[in-house]
């Protein structure tokens, strides 16, 4: 606990610190961002020790996830709706491709072969084709009939509302009515003693740190506008990239540690639900909140953006289906990752 104390109160420091240079600004709040992010990611996994690797998986995700919703929303905020569709597409890039990539690298080089539930892979990879036939259905629909941008809006609206649908019955779906199927391990009796206070200060701790990323975000988000207009950087580039490693770091950093601990259905519960809960959730809900801002966000992606987090999902797909992953294939994830990073340097 001294060390999340002394994190918090650098955070807050940092948050003081005002230079006239957009570009130090932005390199000082995301240093703020970072720790941050990886202090998620590590209570998360302390609580994952007593709620079991599908459920923890599941909160380290949705935790993790709360700096991309929280930039989302002031990127949205301040106008910048091209970085917040490229910082979404981003971070499941980033998720399925480097962070699983380096975990599986990681936990491969330890343990030789790794071995997980196929079962909680192919469900969750249906998901995300859910999400990827979303996104390529609203694009095909604009390229080949001729409709306003006010049917665009009110397709994607009402699509938002279906995709949050579905990803809460996949909730309930893996959590009660075949939770069997998901449950690869349990906490001991002894566990459950100290598992009411360990998950309340944990909470407790999570809270608090969302909370002082929220204005972290804001600060970062205002000086990123800045730091676009005076060096003349496409949004698109510094939303594929920046935005994702900044906000992805702690649920990576989850993702990685349970791959050495050998927790590989936790690591993937992580990554992949990570990814699952940007398309089918934090998508849908920055598109509705766009919608009352009077902003305009739609589930219109470019195409490069489609053909790219499509590469990303069937690159992943093809490495878990069989159930076991080795460090070559991990070695392959995070090639694919730097080739589509190396075309939008050239290409946004």
């Amino acid at each position: 606990m001294k060390k999340t104390y002394i994190v918090v109160f650098i955070v807050i420091a940092l948050m003081f610190i005002n230079t006239s240079s957009s570009l130090a600004n932005t390199i000082i709040y995301s240093l703020a961002i970072v720790p941050l992010a990886i202090l998620l990611g590590d209570q998360t996994t302390r609580i994952s020790d007593y709620i079991g690797q599908k459920k923890g998986g599941l909160l380290a995700a949705t935790v993790g996830n709360v700096p991309e919703l929280m930039m989302g929303i002031w990127s949205i905020k301040y106008g910048m709706v091209p970085l917040v569709q490229a910082s979404l597409i981003g971070s499941i890039i980033n998720n399925m491709l480097l962070g699983l990539g380096i975990a599986v690298v990681f936990g491969g080089f330890k343990f030789k072969e790794q071995n997980f539930s196929s079962i909680i892979a192919r469900t969750n990879f249906n998901m995300l084709l859910l999400a990827m036939s979303s996104m390529v259905v609203i694009a095909t629909l604009n390229r080949y009939s001729v409709v306003m941008d006010s049917v665009i809006i009110s397709i994607s609206v009402k699509v938002a509302v279906l995709l949050i649908g579905i990803y809460i019955l996949g909730l309930v779906f893996s959590l009660y009515t075949h939770n069997n199927l998901f449950v690869v391990s349990e906490y001991s009796e002894e566990k459950k003693s100290t598992v009411n206070i360990k998950v309340i200060e944990s909470a407790i701790t999570l809270i608090f740190i969302s909370v002082l990323l929220y204005f972290v975000s804001d600060k970062l988000i205002y000086n990123i506008r800045d730091f676009i207009k005076h060096y003349n950087i496409s949004q698109e580039f510094i939303g594929i990239i920046l935005i994702p490693f900044l906000g992805n770091i702690g649920e990576n950093v989850s993702t990685i540690m349970c791959a050495m601990q050998n927790k590989v259905d936790m690591s993937l519960e992580t990554a992949i639900g990570s990814s699952i809960q940007i398309s089918l959730f934090v998508t849908p809900v920055l598109v509705i909140f766009s919608c009352f801002m009077g902003l305009n966000m739609t589930l219109l992606f470019p195409t490069f953006h489609i053909i790219m987090c499509g590469i990303a999902v069937g690159m992943s797909f093809l490495v878990f289906q069989d159930g076991k992953t080795y460090w070559l294939e991990g070695s392959i994830l995070i090639t694919s990752y730097m080739i589509i990073t190396l075309a939008y340097y050239y290409i946004v």
